[in-house]
Parts: structure tokens; sequence; C-alpha cells
């Protein structure tokens, strides 16, 4: 039996001088489309990013069955290797 993992990847750009550049933030997996979306939105309204993926991944009861990761959404500003992918 599969069941679907909605995953939310956030992406800041830096902003002080020790940290220039994209990086990723933490990644947090949701039950719900619904969910996931909804933290989307509250990382960007809240500005803790920049833009945010959101993928949905189907996993087997055992976790190593898993199908590649889906890209549902693309939402704010992201890093040009996620937006060429």
């Amino acid at each position: 039996m599969k069941a679907a993992l909605y995953v939310v990847i956030g992406f800041a750009c830096g902003r002080e001088r020790r940290r220039s550049g994209w990086h990723r933030l933490a990644e947090q997996g949701f039950a719900s489309r619904r969910l996931a979306e909804e933290h989307a939105a509250r990382l960007l309204a809240r500005g803790r990013a920049d833009g945010v993926l959101l993928t949905r991944q189907d996993v087997a009861a055992d976790l190593d069955a898993a199908d590649e990761p889906v890209i549902l959404a693309r939402l704010g500003e992201l890093p040009a290797e996620i937006l060429e992918s």
C-alpha cells in the first residue's frame, strides 16, 4: 500500500555578508496537500522563505520503496537551478 507524502522545501537568499547566495531550509512533510500548501503560504507570508517548492512523493510501507518526487508548485523566488528542472 502506498501513501502520499507532501513535502515543503523552503529557500532563502542570504542577506548577510556571511551567508550570501541561496540556502535550502529544512524540509517538512505533511499527510495532506492542503496542510502543505498552507504551510508554504505561511513561510512566504512571514518572510521566512523567499521561495518554496511543494512536492508529492508516493511511499510504500517499507521506506526503501519510494517513487521519485513530483513537483506540484514553485512559489515565490527560487534559485535558477530549481527553476530549470
